[in-house]
């Protein structure tokens, strides 16, 4: 018997790009990686997924108040959005990630994922830093960052342990502002 599409799974699976007719099998997807179960990579090979998984985690690591991406299992979330998503989308997601690589190998002399925390930090630094210009490798590490931060604060890690959500909850007062109109 199927399972019936959760409304909110469901508009957060269109948002991150997932294709309207895939979007019940995606949502049984994203049941089975929330509740610890193994998932089968949809979209990416093992060393496209050892890529996106040092990206994730070089975007939201690990630190003293919360685990990181890679705990949270954003790189599966991503696989899973982009295995049901457009040709497209897939097409774009594999050049973008060859153009990153490929920089990678330029700047660094190594692979991103061979590269040291230092390296993979500067080099994603001067990624997200100010230019003209709009290339391949920053188009993909901006999509990446977009698909991490929704991957993760959509986790239980990311939405209870770092944010602290305790689940909807009846206020008893709603206190108003009382700075004066034109006072900060």
């Amino acid at each position: 018997m199927t399972e019936p599409l959760n409304r909110r799974t469901a508009l957060a699976l269109l948002a991150a790009g997932v294709v309207p007719f895939r979007l019940q099998a995606a949502q049984k997807q994203l049941r089975a990686l929330q509740t610890g179960v193994e998932p089968k990579l949809i979209f990416l090979d093992e060393a496209a997924h050892r890529l996106v998984d040092a990206l994730c985690e070089a975007i939201i690591p690990t630190d003293d108040h919360s685990p990181g991406a890679h705990a949270a299992r954003v790189s599966y979330y991503i696989d899973l959005v982009l295995g049901n998503s457009p040709v497209e989308a897939k097409q774009a997601w594999r050049a973008g990630m060859a153009a990153l690589e490929r920089l990678a190998n330029k700047q660094l002399g190594k692979s991103f994922v061979d590269a040291g925390g230092g390296a993979r930090t500067a080099f994603l630094n001067q990624l997200a830093g100010p230019s003209i210009t709009a290339t391949p490798e920053r188009d993909f590490f901006a999509r990446i960052k977009q698909m991490t931060i929704s991957g993760y604060y959509t986790s239980e890690i990311g939405l209870l342990k770092e944010l602290g959500y305790k689940g909807n909850q009846a206020i008893a007062e709603f206190p108003g502002c009382n700075t004066p109109p034109g006072e900060t």
